[in-house]
């Protein structure tokens, strides 16, 4: 399940009376990088056609500097003085207007905050040095299923989802099972596109013996979902996270000297804040290999976008055996086709007739959408190295399990 978030902030809408032309940015896609002074922000910005104006907030400096916007074909930069407003069109794909601002005002909080590693205690120590473990059981959905509880709230249902780089709360239980005031909002990408969320700060998030503070919450209408809550991986950054399908449990180390010699290390790409890893789809005499989202918030076995397909040419033998409706984190369904994939390797492993969606179209504003779902990833268990971004992986007993 991706979760992907930016703070920023909304105003009202409103029109400039007597603007003739604006400077452009010309981007073929929708994430943009943003140097504020001397800090880059890399993919740090969506392009938001829907929005006008999509205001921009500079941190507060003095005097003046220099921001420039990048896109994957064009930059532009501005050099800005304090409570100013500047505008300017992104143009996306030649087809799409943006209107933009960026405003220089002292008073307002600025769009991209310095970013805040999310880090815990240990409620009760044993003043042994041993990893931190959390249970878990595998739900019928094939998620990642753990307890916990946010502002001393009664045990929460909440899902481990590395395809989440946020803390979440299904709207529907705020004031009801647990107590939380929403006051900002945020920018959330699911695989179904782009929505504006309701958010919460300074909460308390209790796992087990493990406690966050000052921690920002996401609120967002799962409708009739199995769980809670998402956990997703920021609450392990700059760890490692040991997802052990045979023990049921995760286990976070600060580091590891050493992996046991039975995992294989393979390169993680972090991608809008969302680890991937690169595999292979086979069907007949058809190979296509790309990077695909580690997600264990998705309880599909693999999503295939229709520009991963278009862009590789494959089309699978068979006709569709069904078609699906899938629903992301923004609320918006979107429909695949649905195929038996002849085999998939991921690393040097190999698993057959797997289930496979191919969207019939891909969300709108959502890049990088092929995505690997826990049906497929619980037959492996694996290490995830955060700060060097590396997974190590080892098949277990459910590598050539049925899928059906």
């Amino acid at each position: 399940m991706r979760t992907i978030t930016l703070l920023m902030l909304i105003l009202p809408s409103f029109m400039v009376l007597g603007q003739t032309s604006l400077p452009t940015l010309k981007s073929t896609t929708n994430r943009i990088s943003i140097k504020e002074g001397t800090i880059f922000h890399k993919d740090s910005w969506t392009v938001s056609p829907k929005i006008k104006w999509d205001e921009f907030v500079t941190t507060p400096f003095k005097i003046k500097k220099t921001i420039t916007f990048y896109s994957d074909i064009d930059s532009l930069s501005f050099t800005i003085k304090p409570n100013q407003i500047y505008d300017f069109i992104i143009l996306l794909n030649d087809e799409q207007t943006a209107y933009t601002r960026i405003n220089t005002s002292t008073d307002k909080p600025p769009s991209i905050s310095i970013k805040k590693v999310l880090t815990y205690y240990k409620k009760l120590t044993s003043g042994k040095a041993t990893p931190d473990s959390i249970p878990f059981k595998i739900g019928a959905d094939n998620r990642i299923h753990i307890l916990g509880k946010i502002n001393q709230s009664d045990s929460l249902d909440l899902i481990f989802d590395t395809g989440a780089n946020a803390i979440v709360i299904n709207r529907s239980l705020i004031n009801k099972r647990v107590n939380l005031n929403l006051n900002g909002q945020a920018q959330n990408q699911g695989s179904d596109g782009i929505s504006i969320v309701a958010t919460s700060s300074n909460n308390q998030l209790e796992i087990g013996n493990l406690i966050w503070d000052e921690v920002n919450i996401l609120a967002i209408d799962y409708q009739d979902s199995p769980f809670d809550g998402v956990l997703g991986w920021i609450a392990f950054e700059e760890k490692m996270v040991e997802i052990n399908y045979e023990l049921n449990i995760l286990v976070i180390h600060p580091n590891i000297a050493s992996i046991h010699p039975e995992y294989t290390q393979y390169p993680m790409k972090m991608i809008q804040g969302i680890p991937y890893i690169e595999g292979t789809v086979v069907t007949g005499n058809q190979k296509a290999t790309g990077w695909f989202g580690f997600d264990t918030g998705c309880s599909s076995s693999i999503l295939l976008s229709q520009r991963f397909a278009h862009e590789h040419r494959f089309k699978p033998i068979l006709p569709p055996i069904s078609i699906s409706t899938h629903l992301g984190s923004s609320g918006i369904a979107y429909q695949s086709n649905d195929y038996t994939l002849s085999k998939f390797k991921l690393g040097g492993f190999e698993t057959y007739l797997i289930p496979i969606s191919i969207n019939q179209k891909d969300p709108e504003g959502v890049n990088n959408n092929d995505i690997l779902g826990n049906l497929l990833l619980k037959r492996f268990n694996a290490i995830l190295d955060f700060k060097n971004q590396v997974i190590y992986l080892k098949p277990n007993q459910l590598l050539h399990s049925s899928y059906y």
